[in-house]
């Protein structure tokens, strides 16, 4: 049988294993969590929100808001929570910036509803 060895960086073991998972790589943006961030990003910049879905635009483009602002958000219908929810309902939403000629919204990949 051959031994494996694993060498781990100093960085590496300095660094809670949480902090690791989020680590996207050199020259990729962190996350942006609020809306006036996300409306001030670059395109494909990634977002977590939380917040409410305000009103239905059209049938994938919702407002959404949270206590910084409102903003667009592009859900398509599989993106969409199992769990029915209302303008009432707090969410999370975790996509990406989708900046255009003169609009910025978010395309939504994963839509949660909270407790």
């Amino acid at each position: 049988m051959k031994a494996i060895t694993v060498l781990l960086t100093a960085a590496a073991l300095s660094l809670p294993f949480a902090a690791q998972a989020e680590f996207a790589g050199p020259g990729v943006p962190a996350a942006v969590t609020t809306v006036a961030a996300a409306q001030k990003a670059a395109d494909d910049t990634p977002v977590t929100l939380e917040g409410k879905i305000v009103r239905q635009i059209d049938q994938k483009r919702y407002e959404f808001r949270d206590a910084t602002g409102t903003m667009t958000v592009k859900i398509s219908q599989k993106r969409l929570p199992a769990k029915k929810f209302d303008h009432n309902s707090k969410l999370r939403i975790v996509g990406e910036v989708d900046k255009e000629l003169t609009s910025t919204k978010v395309d939504a990949k994963l839509v949660e509803v909270l407790p």
